[in-house]
């Protein structure tokens, strides 16, 4: 596959990520256990890892971007009665993770994808030709 291609597949993967992420990371808070957080970072962290074995620290950029824009893009949508993500508040009738989970999604989503890119080895991101014999 050519290396747009590649790219737009990262983007692509970005774009969906950002859009599950957004409507699961409030699972689980109302109970102070945070599972959708969790299975949030995880899947984010599966879909950066496959752009950049895919395409690169471009790969990584454009699914940044992608996935940047639309939670962006579904915060800009809520209202005050129907939000999909909820950018922090403060009351003492609601636990840490009920008030702050939009904020730690928001801020996590950019740290774990720059910290792959940056931080992390090539040689990780590296997948060796699979060749029919």
């Amino acid at each position: 596959m050519p290396l747009w291609g590649r790219i737009l597949v990262s983007a692509a993967s970005g774009a969906l990520v950002g859009f599950v992420g957004a409507a699961a990371h409030r699972m689980g808070v109302q109970w102070s256990i945070p599972y959708g957080l969790v299975l949030s970072f995880l899947l984010l962290g599966i879909s950066t890892w496959s752009a950049r074995a895919r395409s690169g620290s471009a790969g990584v950029g454009f699914h940044l971007i992608a996935s940047g824009a639309v939670t962006m893009l579904i915060l800009q949508m809520s209202t005050q009665s129907r939000a999909m993500l909820i950018f922090g508040y403060t009351s003492d009738s609601y636990t840490f993770f009920m008030q702050k989970t939009g904020i730690i999604w928001m801020l996590g989503m950019v740290a774990l994808q720059v910290f792959m890119l940056l931080l992390l080895p090539k040689r990780w991101f590296d997948v060796p030709d699979r060749r029919i014999r």
